[in-house]
Parts: structure tokens; sequence; C-alpha cells
């Protein structure tokens, strides 16, 4: 469990409490948001936690750190930032919503390491993965329009819900052949919390703790 992790989160509101309707429809007790970090130095300690996890899931074995736009594009910038410390030195990209009709990179739906090697070896950042249908959008962007080979996602929170028949990520991986890497996961934040001060407020009360609980029975893997 990481810990400082969550309480990085929690200290920055980038995990709220309340009744948020999500992009499936589904009614959550609680909300990620990672757009909220942005000042300098918590962007830079969230590109920290990025590193570490790349680090430990990849090592150096990569190019380029790829986040979709929009609110992924400061997690690669400063994940590449950070990676400095483990001695690498990678390459950071993010697509447009539209593609770019004027200027040198006319044409262009990317913007940064758009001149890749075929072949090169991409990591997607994100914030959580639920469904997993932005991330096979952006797989097939990669692959298409720069001949990239994705070799895997690093994710903030796994939300651990299901899928079709298992967790969301598991089946995600077993599709694509991508593997999904969470800095930590929703049952490990609620478990922290629950009933637990970050700087003298309690997030996670009783009945806060009793609708993740009511949530996850519907939609969550079992643990």
């Amino acid at each position: 469990m990481n810990t400082s992790f969550i309480e990085f989160l929690a200290r920055n509101n980038a995990i709220r409490f309340g009744d948020f309707t999500l992009k499936s429809g589904r009614v959550s007790p609680y909300f990620v948001d990672l757009g909220i970090l942005s000042s300098g130095s918590s962007i830079s300690e969230l590109g920290k936690y990025y590193a570490s996890k790349i680090n430990e899931a990849f090592g150096s074995n990569f190019d380029v750190l790829f986040g979709p736009a929009y609110k992924a594009i400061p997690l690669a910038i400063s994940a590449s930032m950070q990676l400095q410390s483990y001695g690498m030195d990678k390459k950071w990209l993010f697509d447009r919503k539209e593609m770019k009709l004027h200027g040198a990179d006319a044409n262009s739906l990317f913007v940064g390491a758009q001149t890749l090697d075929h072949g090169q070896r991409v990591v997607i950042l994100d914030d959580v993965l639920t469904t997993g249908g932005t991330k096979l959008d952006a797989i097939a962007k990669l692959e298409k329009s720069l001949k990239a080979e994705v070799v895997g996602i690093v994710i903030a929170v796994d939300r651990m819900e299901l899928g079709r028949k298992q967790s969301a990520t598991v089946e995600f991986a077993e599709n694509t052949g991508v593997p999904v890497h969470a800095i930590t996961d929703i049952n490990s934040i609620f478990s922290h919390l629950k009933n637990h001060e970050v700087e003298g407020k309690v997030l996670v009360s009783d009945k806060t703790y009793a609708a993740y609980q009511a949530y996850m029975n519907k939609y969550g893997v079992r643990v």
C-alpha cells in the first residue's frame, strides 16, 4: 500500500468523496481528479510517483511517455523530468484533438517526440482505467500514425471495477497484450483513509465507507 501517495492525493483534493456521475453513467462515491494538481510543486511530486512506478514496471526498456490529451499531458512531461533521477532521459509525446494545418508541424496529430522510428516503445500514462475505451483509442492512434509499439500503461488509481467477467484492468491486458500498472488501488485508498485524519480532517467516515462498499458490491472486483 503506497500510503504516501494516498495521502498526497487526499491532501491535494485530487481524490474527492460524494456522488459523481462517471462517463460510464455509474454514480460513484469518489472521483479521482489529477487535473486539480496545477502548481509546480504538486505536479512535480506527482511526476515522482509516476516515475517510480515506471522504473519499477519497465526499467529503461521503453523510449517515449505518451499522455493522451488533455489531462494526461502534464503527467508525461513531469514523469519524463523525474525519470532523470533514475538515470533516464526519455522523450514525451501527446496528441492533438484536431490536426494542426499550419506551421512546421502541419498535418500532425502529435506534439513532442512525434518523429519516432518505427517500433519505438511507448508507455501510456493516465489517471484511471474504467472501461479502457480511451486507452484503446490511444493505442490505435500510436500504432497507426507512428507505427509505435505500446508496451504498457501506468495509471494513478486502479478503480478495481469489473469488465465483462473480471477486473477491467486484467481484461484489458488480456485483450490487448498491454499490461496496466497502477500506483495504488481504490481499496487501499479507502482502507487507509477510513476514519483517518489528513491535515485534521477525516475524509472517509463510516458512512462514506459504507457507500463505497455498496458501490463495489455492485460494480467492483471481489477481493
